[in-house]
């Protein structure tokens, strides 16, 4: 009988179990990244964020992720893909829950009914309805405590900045419906910035281009292979662009038609959500103190699949003086530190940030 406390070995149990039973969820409207703490790694899943429905019931689910992702644009006209979320925001309750609880299955193996917290990372300017809205999603999935942060800054801890730095440090998180530009110190958000505009605005503007340069339609399948097969952004820096090919419907004949999609296509359809980011990165460094600018230069990350597009980095040192570097996972690094808060509630706890200081 121990008078004093547990054993040390019946912490360590305790704490390996926690860690089995949290997730952490990046809730994305191209796809939903699910890391599950294992060990001092993660076990990660990611699921296109479509969900397949009846057209006259679109609350009766009949496929989700993968399966419905490729019913995009080819369903029979009783059955329609859709994606829950747009430009980061919840179209649809009953549709948004069947995906969320798909990926809370995915990561905990089917066994739902021992996961005890998740964490989901969500825009950063989502509104407080739209915060309740996805934390009783999450409880009616089936999870004991949920909580929702910004993915500005899960995705500041998952890639390992010093969040409880004074100096400060900066994420821009790039996604497919929404990119969030997020500064922080001491742990908190001292500032935020949010575009409705993402990644798949720029695949509505190729298959735009594309039907007015060569007279042939795409699908948005073909224009998300194009952006990351050749995808690039307008630069100073000279970069010898890259050609890819697509097969489209030509508006002339009718008839299956190839049309070669290059580096500058895509470059041209991303450019005014290029010209938005470069005008909201201008705002936050407008507000921002001198005492945080030096820890900025220093440290800003960028996240998210539009940070791969090629001459990101240098276009955006060109236009507002920042030198940043693009994340070595910047789809799975939200998710990963939304993970972490889950498997250490007390994270963020202003006591708990101040003390990582010393």
């Amino acid at each position: 009988m121990h008078l004093f406390g547990k054993p040390e070995e019946d912490e360590d149990n305790k704490k390996k179990q926690a860690l089995t039973n949290t997730l952490g969820i990046d809730l994305g409207t191209l796809n939903t990244v699910v890391a599950k703490p294992s060990g001092d790694k993660f076990d990660l899943f990611k699921i296109p964020s479509v969900v397949a429905v009846k057209k006259e019931e679109p609350s009766y689910v009949l496929a989700v992720g993968e399966d419905a992702k490729a019913m995009l644009g080819r369903t029979p006209e009783d059955i329609v893909a859709v994606r829950p979320l747009r430009m980061g925001v919840i179209e649809s309750i009953a549709q948004a829950k069947a995906l969320l609880v798909y990926a809370m299955e995915q990561g905990s193996a089917d066994s739902m009914e021992n996961m005890d917290r998740i964490v989901i990372g969500i825009p950063g300017d989502a509104s407080e309805v739209e915060k309740k809205a996805v934390e009783e999603i999450g409880e009616e999935a089936g999870a004991n405590f949920v909580l929702v942060i910004s993915e500005g800054l899960a995705a500041a801890i998952g890639a390992g900045l010093p969040i409880a730095d004074a100096s400060g440090t900066m994420v821009i998180d790039l996604g497919a419906g929404s990119s969030d530009i997020v500064v922080i110190s001491l742990g908190g958000i001292t500032d935020i910035e949010t575009i409705r505009q993402g990644g798949d605005n720029i695949d509505d503007n190729i298959i735009a281009k594309v039907k007015e340069e060569f007279k042939v339609e795409i699908g948005m399948h073909e224009a998300e292979k194009a952006k990351i097969d050749v995808g690039m952004v307008h630069s100073k820096t000279e970069m010898k662009p890259t050609v890819t090919h697509a097969i489209g419907k030509s508006m002339e004949t009718n008839k299956p038609q190839k049309v070669e999609i290059d580096s500058n296509l895509v470059a041209d359809a991303a450019e005014p959500i290029i010209l938005e980011l470069i005008e909201a990165l201008s705002q936050v460094l407008k507000r921002m103190s001198p005492e945080l600018i030096s820890g900025v230069y220093n440290r800003t990350i960028v996240v998210g699949g539009t940070s791969q597009l090629k001459g990101l980095k240098e276009r955006i040192f060109e236009e507002v003086g920042v030198p940043v570097e693009i994340s070595d996972d910047p789809m799975t690094v939200v998710a990963k530190g939304a993970a972490i808060v889950a498997a250490e509630p007390r994270a963020l706890e202003p006591e708990v940030r101040l003390k990582a200081m010393k």
